[in-house]
């Protein structure tokens, strides 16, 4: 019984080290992970360890750009902030005069289809302009950022796509 006892306890110890060791590796390669759902289709996971964020100097002030691929879909995130200096929350496509930029792909292997791409400017079926996000950035440094982002954005032909509940952390380039 003591025996038992003895490997039921390093069972447990095994297994909680492997996820500790998991979620150490997913916060050092960086991850992306939320809820997308479009017009047609339930919400569903959209999780990621394929983040890429690139800092760039553009018109006047650093733009952050960040791409997310979904790891078992073709579904993937674009989203470009102007003049991000320090952690902040970011409206897409916002009132400065330069328009930050959210859009989601459905299905990016089917990139020459235009109703695959959804745009945070592009109205809806009623034709409202009702496409938004918010990037709340928690934390910037020079070779880090994360935060978390939710977009609300139409196709072509008016169909809405939305990511909710969405974090990331990913390393800049």
């Amino acid at each position: 019984m003591v025996l038992l006892g003895f490997l039921l306890c390093f069972v447990a110890s095994l297994i909680s080290f492997s996820h500790g060791v998991a979620d150490f590796n997913q916060n050092r390669q960086g991850f992306f992970k939320g809820n997308i759902s479009f017009e047609e289709n339930r919400e569903h996971s959209f999780k990621t360890s394929k983040v890429v964020v690139k800092k760039l100097i553009e018109r006047g002030g650093n733009s952050i750009t960040i791409m997310a691929t979904d790891d078992s879909t073709s579904e993937s995130v674009y989203v470009r902030l102007y003049n991000v200096d320090k952690p902040s929350t970011f409206f897409i496509p916002g009132n400065g005069t330069q328009k930050n930029v959210g859009n989601i792909v459905k299905d990016f292997s089917q990139y020459r289809d235009i109703n695959n791409f959804y745009q945070a400017s592009l109205p809806n079926a009623e034709g409202l302009l009702n496409g938004v996000g918010r990037v709340n950035i928690i934390k910037l440094t020079d070779d880090e950022i994360e935060g978390e982002i939710i977009i609300m954005a139409n196709n072509a032909e008016g169909e809405q796509a939305q990511l909710s509940w969405s974090k990331f952390k990913a390393n800049i380039q």
